[in-house]
């Protein structure tokens, strides 16, 4: 047994003792999350497409996917709590439906003892140094697994094991160079230790310290426990989480106004301030200002010292209210703090963008990362209209074709994916609707005529989900488009946001917004179909063009989700008027032909070949040698990759319209930007492919019309 572990035994016992006498739940809050979660409840059963019943299944179901959320990691409880949490498995259902309110209590006050004596656990056990030449491993449990440690020993073997994992992961990625300044493993362990216990300890205080309170970080996780036994996209919304749904399908985002970046020095600084912010309207932040400390008011101050850019993001985003204390270096190496309050600003890295592809063929390119829309109702200020700018403006370029690039593009407002649908299809039906009646509805072109009826090409991929799948289909069942790319998400459910006062009126996402302390809730409502009856639910829309999938492995599609609803069709006849066939087969024939050779994607298809660790149950070695041997493997996997995804191409070069051009010239900002993305453009082996897709397609189409 490690040397270390002796050294738990008091605070373990403490922390048992501490359960009976520390609460962090009063009878207030109980009251109020008891209330939140019948309100929830009812709304399911009013309105959820495929309501559950509350019953012994279904609490077992609620159970386990609550306990996972609060401790994924197995670290922080025990078999112990976990029995002792067990006597209410099976009442859950009867706690929704009325009866005594004793299991959250109950969780929320043991879960943050726990905590507690984890943060005690971290600074105990990191006095020793790291072992690293050790035989063990650490084990990543399965998802399912319920297995918490049994007795006190292997709760201190868990700890021992993970803090030995971290400590690896920080000492794997150095070397004996400059850049550790000569020093050896040795010599630099005990400065790891010190960055693991910061960091670990930053991690717990986040939990603790979270700026919207603790008994509502827990009673949150506790909600969408219940929504998750439902279907995956079916969520609960804090005030926060709401605007943060609404940003992500609007062009406006509540933000302080400033992107993160790691200088060389691995500190987060600040690479970007976004004209018009919070932190650009201070005037005393900068560009590369050392972000050292944060505190939220009425909060605890947050040391940033080892912290990650990944990490500090996602403590800057865990509210939209209150005021923020950042405290930066700036390039004097003086320390600044500036008090910040987030805004509601426009977004511009999130809206539909255009550009030229100029090589032997002048194609448009047009890129839609969300199918986002207007909360306040404003016409023609979603994606749509967008798009159909962007169009007019490729069209004066006299363009031969155009590339529609909805990559990773998780959807959001189904009324812009029908009115964008409805840009490239003259009149007729576009999809269909069927809701908790079972009765299917035809959602048809209220538009007559088009804005382009030119070549397209659309380009997808695994994360084009639910309105991306509309349109999709949508242009696939019209043969209006050759899509390009991987099998999408899968997703083919629409839903509809519920505040859980009952009072209020349930909006649709497309629709406008309604503020409520209870919380809201995105609730699924119905099920999508093809004009022709079909639905991609579960397996997604096929491309006309397969494309190699380097995440062909990962099982992160909607058919590998719990509760995912099931994948069927409808009987109804629609009648529609689809374009002449495309010339599918002898264009897909082409591309294989040409990636079966081409260097990035052979890469691509012998990766995807490999056998990557399983993510259910992994097996790290805790040796630093065998550790590194495994992460230099790994890095080496990732340089090839990102070196074949980032080849330049020759095929053509990529321009900015006349219009944009005129823009940049006045616009420093938005011209930083436009860099940015033109470079990622010329990079993309992808967009590559597409474009001589789209060659083989004006070259076949142009010699049938001779």
């Amino acid at each position: 047994m490690n040397s270390r572990l002796p050294l738990l035994k008091p605070i373990f016992l403490a922390g048992l003792l501490l359960l009976n006498h520390c609460g962090y739940l009063n009878a207030q809050t109980g009251d109020y999350q008891r209330q939140q979660a019948r309100l929830l409840q009812k709304a399911l059963e009013k309105n959820h497409y495929s309501p559950r019943t509350l019953d012994d299944t279904f609490s077992g179901q609620l159970f386990y996917r609550f306990i996972h959320s609060l401790d994924p990691g197995r670290l922080y409880l025990t078999e112990a709590d976990i029995k002792t949490l067990s006597v209410y498995r099976l009442q859950l259902d009867n706690e929704l439906k009325g009866s005594d309110w004793k299991f959250l209590p109950l969780a929320t006050n043991l879960y943050g003892q726990r905590l507690l004596q984890a943060e005690k656990i971290c600074t105990e056990l990191l006095r020793t140094p790291f072992n690293f030449t050790t035989t063990e491993t650490i084990v990543f449990a399965k998802k399912d697994s319920l297995s918490y440690a049994a007795s006190e020993k292997e709760y201190q073997q868990r700890w021992n094991k993970w803090l030995t994992y971290r400590g690896l992961q920080q000492l794997a990625y150095q070397r004996n160079d400059s850049t550790t300044g000569g020093k050896t493993d040795t010599a630099r362990e005990p400065l790891i230790r010190q960055k693991v216990l910061r960091t670990e300890t930053r991690n717990i205080r986040q939990i603790l310290d979270h700026p919207e309170g603790f008994e509502a970080y827990v009673g949150e996780l506790f909600l969408n426990a219940i929504t998750a036994c439902f279907d995956p996209h079916t969520n609960y919304l804090s005030k926060t989480g709401r605007e943060n749904y609404e940003s992500g399908i609007s062009t406006e985002a509540h933000s302080f106004g400033m992107n993160l970046d790691e200088n060389q020095a691995g500190e987060v600084i600040i690479s970007r301030l976004v004209p018009g912010g919070p932190a650009w309207k201070s005037g005393e932040l900068h560009k590369d200002d050392v972000l050292l400390s944060l505190r939220w008011k009425g909060k605890n101050p947050v040391d940033l010292a080892d912290a990650e850019v990944e990490e500090v993001e996602g403590m800057i985003q865990s509210t939209n209210s209150g005021q923020l204390e950042l405290t930066v270096r700036k390039a004097n190496g003086l320390a600044k703090t500036v008090s910040l309050v987030k805004e509601k600003i426009r977004e511009d890295e999130n809206i539909v963008k255009g550009y030229i592809l100029k090589g032997a063929k002048k194609i448009g390119y047009i890129s839609l990362p969300g199918f986002y829309t207007q909360w306040d109702n404003n016409p023609g200020g979603g994606c749509a209209n967008d798009v159909a700018k962007e169009i007019v403006k490729l069209k004066q370029e006299k363009i031969d074709g155009l590339i529609l690039d909805i990559r990773y593009n998780g959807g959001g407002s189904l009324y812009e994916g029908a009115s964008l649908a409805g840009i490239f299809v003259n009149e007729g039906p576009l999809f269909m609707m069927q809701g908790r009646d079972r009765k299917p509805v035809v959602m048809k072109d209220m538009n007559r005529g088009t804005i382009y009826d030119g070549p397209l090409v659309l380009m997808v991929n695994g994360q084009s989900a639910s309105a991306s799948e509309v349109l999709a289909s949508t242009l696939q069942d019209y043969n209006r488009a050759l899509i390009v790319g991987s099998p999408t998400f899968g997703k083919a459910t629409g839903q509809v946001i519920f505040p859980l006062d009952t009072t209020l009126n349930p909006i649709r996402v497309q629709q406008g917004r309604s503020k409520t302390d209870w919380g809201s809730a995105t609730i699924t409502v119905e099920k999508l179909y093809r004009v022709t009856g079909k639905s991609a639910q579960l397996k997604g829309v096929q491309p006309d063009v397969l494309l190699p999938d380097i995440f062909e492995r990962l099982d992160y599609r909607e058919s590998s989700r719990d509760f995912a609803l099931s994948g069927d069709s409808v009987g109804k006849k629609v009648y529609y008027s689809p374009a002449v066939s495309l010339p599918r087969k002898d264009l897909a024939g082409k591309s294989t032909q040409r990636t079966n050779v081409h260097p990035s994607f052979q890469l691509i298809r012998k990766f995807t070949r490999r056998e990557l660790l399983s993510k259910d149950n992994r097996t790290i070695p805790l040796n630093l040698v065998a550790y590194r041997k495994m992460m230099d493997e790994t890095r080496q996997w990732i340089n090839d990759l990102e070196a074949a995804l980032e080849r330049p191409t020759t095929l053509y070069s990529v321009e900015n319209t006349g219009y944009d051009q005129e823009l940049m010239r006045i616009d420093t900002y938005g011209s930083e930007i436009n860099g940015f993305y033109l470079e990622t453009l010329r990079n993309d082996i992808y967009l590559e492919e597409a474009y001589r897709v789209m060659q083989d397609l004006l070259f076949l189409t142009q010699s049938e019309n001779k």
